[in-house]
């Protein structure tokens, strides 16, 4: 055999290439390896993350190898003598000179950091002479400096993935490469999403998710609507009892169960250098086993949480909610870090009197931005007795309502804590008192007098008495902090009671630009409360669904009339009208016939009104001259494939709306009758709002008729005077004489100023 210059046979080498196929080779040398008692010769064969042992024969065969991942210490007995242990085996390779010993400390060292890049393998080395050691710890700053500069797509992701799939004897797969280092990369991306890996074999999304375990570049990893298997889930608890980068985990509805919850807050006991803040576990059934795991690792957190959602997790009220609210009051770093927290969709959870726990927390919570509280039965006049008793103080600014007992309510709780922190607020679907109760607690009024930041509440579905409707838009009036609310009193079955407060408050709120006032049995008061909501100088979005069961058709027409009224007075500030799931039928053409010229309103919802082919003509004549429309729900209408036709032709020559979702319902209805003519007018649909949302200029006609001159009546009698005067001008031009001069100047200048004045009143206009 030939032999190369490193002393091995160049057909053994073309041998050994050939047997590692795919494999990249860095680095190949003839070394002795201990076996027994005596060295024998051998072939030492690097790859990027393996090495091999070869005997010098052909045809090639391995004789052992090993991922560098198992490297546990590598101890040098001589100078050209190393004995790497590994977590199965031991290996003492003797090389041809120091330098091949030192090529293969360094190699083995520096893939290691590639891999684990918060690692330092230079401490695996034992007994190395100064020199190399001093050597491998200048080679491993300069590749830890060089990472920090330029680490690689992702932090390196994809090195590390590599190197675990060897390691692992798993198929590398270039696609989750691909993805990482182009999609993820090019996006800036910090957000691992397991989702867009569910299509392959659970071993290799759980391969991905242990590359993370060492990973320095994402800060979130995130699942939803997708079963996780135990292979998948024991990568995931490995790697949050690694990664020290690792701020956010959301598994929303995963398919956990307690014995992960349980084993996740082991996890993160033995892992202080954990940076998770943000924990969701939505929609899994933990249980009260799993959520009181859970809670002991909440208690004793030292830096406390940013968010926490257990919506819908299968708790009860005494073991699993109690528990964790305790857990949550006794961390004290958590009363100043927490700022999301979500347990609604677990039922009954708060139906008791004895809410002390969640109140004792809410107490003494000053960061919480968003609460959640919807679907457990939570009383909101429920009156408990906080541990540790802050109650015997007397709220600060506060002199009407002083506290001198230890008894808090749900609103008494947000006053104390978070009243000047909370942005989101939603106990829908609660009580408002599991008692029969004559008076209203004071601390509703004074939570939202007090409020500093409110931007969304909700109430939806819980039944309010009137009091405590006026002592909210009482609040909501002498609150000067904040604007643009959105109050959400749908199916609170308000009534007659109820809507005499709005009316009688509502102006003066002026805090609130979105109201949401749907299903609430206001259908005799619906006049009056449409008059009061036209006082409102702040109400840019309102809801009025579900109230039109109106005996009478002319009290309904009257009430759709006044609607129209409202949007259409000059000084109006509303811009979003929603009568959705009214069934106003053909009454629905009231509003459409108005619509055309409506100057107010954005956006506009009219579906479930089964309004039918009649509706959609009309809803195709207003859509062709309305210039200010840019938002439209029309589903659920009854509307056939020739009405959808008709609105779709209409929408040809609008070039204002700008979105529009595709109605479903009557999509779907219609494709069964007549699919072909159903396809081309959702072509059509989508094209023209395609077409909208990419135009930046408007054609003439629109701009037109955003000025009024195709619909201002004046204007077009003055042009056709300003023709009729200019024809007869032309005839007295060949007349001679100077009264003829004199009088085609006067009606030219007439003419000039006639042009001037219009000119102006558009000016005006805009």
């Amino acid at each position: 055999m030939a032999v190369s210059p490193e002393g091995i046979p160049a057909e053994l080498q073309e041998g050994i290439a050939a047997f590692l196929g795919t494999k990249k080779i860095l680095l190949v040398m003839s070394i002795q390896l201990q076996v027994k008692s005596k060295y024998d010769d051998y072939i030492l064969v690097l790859t990027p993350w393996r090495a091999y042992v070869l005997p010098v024969m052909l045809p090639v065969r391995v004789h052992s190898s090993f991922s560098f991942l198992e490297v546990t210490k590598m101890t040098v007995q001589e100078p050209s003598l190393v004995v790497i242990k590994t977590d199965a085996l031991s290996y003492a390779f003797r090389f041809m000179s120091f330098d091949d010993l030192e090529q293969v400390v360094i190699h083995v060292t520096m893939s290691l950091k590639k891999v684990i890049p918060d690692s330092c393998p230079g401490t695996m080395l034992k007994n190395s002479p100064p020199n190399l050691y001093e050597r491998i710890q200048r080679i491993t700053d300069s590749l830890e400096e060089m990472m920090q500069r330029s680490p690689g797509p992702c932090g390196g992701f994809s090195e590390t993935y590599a190197a675990l799939c060897d390691y692992n004897g798993f198929a590398f797969r270039e696609e989750i490469q691909w993805d990482v280092d182009n999609i993820y990369h090019s996006q800036d991306c910090q957000e691992f999403n397991l989702l867009d890996f569910s299509h392959l074999e659970s071993r290799d999304v759980a391969l991905s998710i242990a590359a993370l375990s060492f990973n320095l570049w994402f800060t979130k990893l995130s699942c939803k609507d997708f079963r996780l298997n135990q292979e998948i889930l024991d990568q995931l608890l490995y790697m949050l009892s690694k990664s020290v980068t690792l701020e956010e985990l959301v598994l929303e509805n995963s398919g956990l169960k307690a014995d992960f919850a349980q084993r996740m807050a082991q996890a993160l006991r033995d892992h202080p250098d954990s940076a998770l803040h943000s924990i969701n576990l939505a929609g899994n059934q933990l249980e009260d086993r799993g959520i009181v795991a859970f809670s002991k690792h909440v208690e004793k957190s030292p830096k406390g949480l940013h968010s926490l959602n257990l919506a819908r997790t299968m708790l009860t009220a005494k073991a699993g909610m109690n528990t964790l609210c305790k857990a949550l009051t006794d961390n004290s770093a958590v009363g100043s870090s927490l700022r999301h927290l979500d347990l609604s969709g677990n039922p009954s959870t708060l139906a008791g009197d004895d809410i002390s726990n969640l109140q004792s927390f809410l107490c003494q919570c000053h960061s919480l931005s968003h609460l959640n509280l919807a679907g457990t039965d939570c009383a909101l006049d429920a009156v408990s007795t906080c541990a540790g008793g802050p109650g015997a103080t007397a709220l600060a600014g506060s002199p009407s309502t002083q506290l001198t007992s230890p008894s808090w309510q749900l609103f008494g709780a947000l006053v104390h804590g978070c009243h000047t922190s909370l942005v989101h607020l939603d106990v829908s679907k609660n009580v408002f008192s599991h008692k029969r109760v004559k008076t209203v607690s004071p601390y509703i009024k004074e939570f939202f007098s007090r409020a500093c930041a409110l931007r969304h509440v909700s109430l939806a579905g819980t039944r309010l008495p009137a009091d405590a409707v006026r002592a909210l838009l009482q609040g909501l009036a002498d609150n000067g902090h904040i604007s643009d609310l959105r109050l959400d009193l749908s199916s609170c079955e308000l009534r007659s009671a109820g809507a005499q407060v709005i009316q009688d408050l509502i102006p003066d709120a002026s805090s609130i630009s979105d109201l949401d006032l749907s299903d609430n049995g206001f259908d005799p008061d619906m006049v009056t409360l449409v008059l009061s909501i036209g006082r409102s100088k702040s109400i840019r979005h309102v809801s009025l669904g579900k109230n039109f069961n109106i005996k009478s058709k002319e009290g309904l027409v009257d009430v759709l009339h006044r609607i129209v009224q409202l949007t259409q007075e000059d000084d109006t500030p509303l811009q979003s009208l929603s009568v959705a799931e009214s069934r106003l039928k053909l009454g629905t053409n009231v509003l459409l016939s108005a619509l055309g010229s409506n100057t107010s309103l954005v956006a506009l919802d009219i579906s479930g009104n089964a309004m039918g082919d009649t509706g959609a003509k009309m809803l195709a004549k207003a859509l062709q001259i309305n210039t200010k429309l840019r938002t439209l729900v029309w589903d659920r209408n009854n509307t056939t494939a020739h009405g959808l036709l008709e609105v779709a032709q209409a929408l040809e020559r609008n070039y204002t709306l700008k979105s529009m979702p595709l109605p479903m319902s009557d999509v779907a209805q219609a494709y069964r009758n007549h699919p072909e003519k159903t396809e081309e007018a959702v072509h059509k649909l989508q094209s023209c709002l395609t077409r909208n949302q990419l135009r930046r200029t408007l054609p003439a006609q629109t701009f037109r008729l955003q000025q009024g001159i195709l619909t201002t009546s004046s204007e077009q009698m003055v042009n056709e005077i300003c023709l009729s005067v200019q024809k007869h001008v032309d005839i007295l031009s060949a007349c001679p004489g100077k009264e003829v001069e004199a009088d085609i100047l006067c009606a030219e200048e007439a003419i000039r100023n006639a042009n001037l004045s219009i000119s102006v009143s558009l000016l005006l206009r805009e």
